[in-house]
Formats: C-alpha cells, structure tokens, sequence
C-alpha cells in the first residue's frame, strides 16, 4: 500500500498502474505529495533547521515527486542535485541541507508508512553515501561558482573571470555615453568556443588564453565564461582580421590536444546597446555550451555518472567575422 493508498482508500496496487503517465495517477497524488512535504518538513524542523520561511521551495516539490514514483535513481540524484544547488544559492550551508536530507529520509522510512520496496528512500549504506555525495556535489558546484563570480581572476586558468569582464564593459559604456558613441560601434566581443570533456578542460583554457594575449595584446580584456567559453572584449577596428589570426593560433596550439574534441572556433559577437543586454549575450554563450557529463569525483575514481544530458541551447547571435 502507498502513502497515496494510506490517503485516499484505493488499495489498487502500483504495479497495476502504468509508470510516467500524468492521467493515469490516483487521485490521492496530490494529497500524497502534500503530506510528504509536511511530514519533511516537520523532520527537519526537529533536527533543527534554523529558519522555517526559507524552507521552502519548487525543488522541494521536485525531490518529492521522485520519490513517491519510485523513480530510478538518476531521476532522484537530479532532483537532489536541483534542490542542493537551490539551497546553496539561499545562502544555507552545507551542514544543513545535509541534515535537511537526514530529515527526508526521517520522513520516508519512518513516518510515512509503507511506500513499498522501490519506493523506499534509504539513505544508510552504499545508496545512502551515494545521495549524500550528490547532495554534496550539487551544493558545491553552485555555491562555488558564485565564489568563481565573485573573483578578478577565474582560479583555474588564471583568465580574468566574468564578473571582471562584466565591470569592463560597464566602463566601456561610459566611455561610449560621455563621447556620444555607441559601444556596438566602438567594441565588440570575440567568443572563443572550446569543445572539451571533463576537468581536463583547464588545460585547453589555458593554452586558448594565452593564444588570445598573443593576439589581443593592447589591454584587451580576455575573460573565462562558461566551462569551456573565453571572451575578448576588443575594439571593432581590425577586429576581423585579428580573428582570422586567433584561429590559425588556437589550431595549431590545441590540435590533438588532451580533453579537446572538435575544432575550436573564434567569431565576432556584437555588443548590445546597453549593459542588461551584455549580460545577456553572456548568459547566452554560457547556456550555448553542450554539457559535460557528471563525473563521480571520489579520490581515484573517474568514472562518469549516468542519466540524460540536457539539450542544447542555441548560441549568441553572431554579427559575423571574416
């Protein structure tokens, strides 16, 4: 009997109900999920979470959903990687999204009731170490990235970081506004697109880096965004011309280089009238970049994770290059 069973009084078993499909759900769903929440909720209130209005919140919902379909494990790992990384951009620490965690599995395995074997959340043992090792992965990643954004210097290449290049372009604004130009005509933005895999991505960055110095080497601002991205923020005159030297340099330096599979390609992009639009155009080369797959980073282990990859997004237009 489910905890949908428990609520509703329909003792049909879930075995008798087809898996995936919204309108075939027993109508105690709702009420189920509901109770969940509460019951989670309540768990971690007595494990001692701090502060109850920042509970919570849409992956809440998420984690919850995977658990009382039973999902397969990928499913819930991602669920749990979404409401980890949702933790740490609340500003709530580690410690306790782990605790809150604890009080989750309080929740399944002792107060719900029977969910039946494959939907029982256990987090003890090697299943257990798994989830807490997700839920650690997930809340790093994101509350690390927001120290990477925080930075001058990206720590990995050693390139400047987004939030430099961010401050750059806010300058060259002003400068546009106080001699009555436009930024799109006086600057514009070299995206340089590398397709690597994994951490040996570092390498490749680094190397793209110093070619782009070799190239813009008059106080060009060249900056990490991204996993596998590195911008130059450049003047528009000769602008082409460079490029077609940028490329010649990053195919020679990164063929048959570690962790690079493709070509690397270096094109114009053109520079919104205002900083919002910037931003945005750098928001759109981050979410243009194909995704890397999860990797199992346990001392000596290197060994990818499984589940779906999400699809690709399409890149920032391109006012072209020659």
């Amino acid at each position: 009997m489910t905890l949908a069973d428990e609520l509703t009084g329909d003792t049909a078993s879930s075995e008798d109900l087809p898996r995936g499909d919204a309108a075939t759900r027993r109508p105690g769903r709702g009420l189920a999920l509901e109770a969940l929440r509460e019951r989670w909720f309540a768990c971690s209130n007595a494990l001692g979470w701090s502060v109850a209005s920042e509970w919570p919140d849409p992956t809440v919902g998420e984690v919850c959903e995977a658990v009382l379909d039973g999902a397969a494990a990928p499913v819930l790992e991602r669920a749990l990687t979404r409401w980890a990384g949702a933790r740490a951009s609340a500003g709530i620490g580690l410690d306790e999204t782990l605790s809150d965690l604890a009080a989750l599995h309080a929740a399944v395995s002792g107060a719900l009731g029977e969910l039946g074997p494959r939907r029982r959340l256990a987090l003890p043992g090697t299943d257990g170490s798994r989830l807490v090792r997700v839920v650690s992965l997930g809340w790093t990643d994101v509350a690390c990235g927001d120290l990477s954004e925080a930075a001058a210097v990206d720590p990995l290449s050693g390139l400047a970081s987004s939030r430099y290049l961010i401050t750059r372009l806010a300058e060259v604004h002003r400068a546009a506004r106080a001699s009555g130009t436009r930024v799109s005509e006086t600057h514009a933005l070299v995206a340089v697109t590398l397709p690597v895999a994994g951490w040996t991505r570092v390498a490749p960055l680094t190397v793209a880096g110093d070619a782009a110095s070799v190239v813009f080497d008059a106080g060009e601002t060249i900056a990490v965004v991204g996993r596998a991205t590195v911008v130059v923020l450049a003047p528009r005159e000769g602008l082409a011309g460079r490029v077609r030297v940028l490329r010649g340099l990053l195919a020679r330096r990164l063929s048959g280089a570690a962790g690079v599979t493709g070509t690397p390609g270096a094109r114009i992009v053109a520079l919104p009238a205002t900083l919002d639009g910037a931003r945005d155009t750098l928001a759109r080369l981050r979410e243009a970049e194909p995704p890397a797959p999860r990797r199992d980073r346990i001392l000596g282990l290197d060994v990818p994770a499984t589940g779906e990859a999400p699809a690709d997004e399409a890149p920032a237009p391109d006012d072209g290059s020659a």
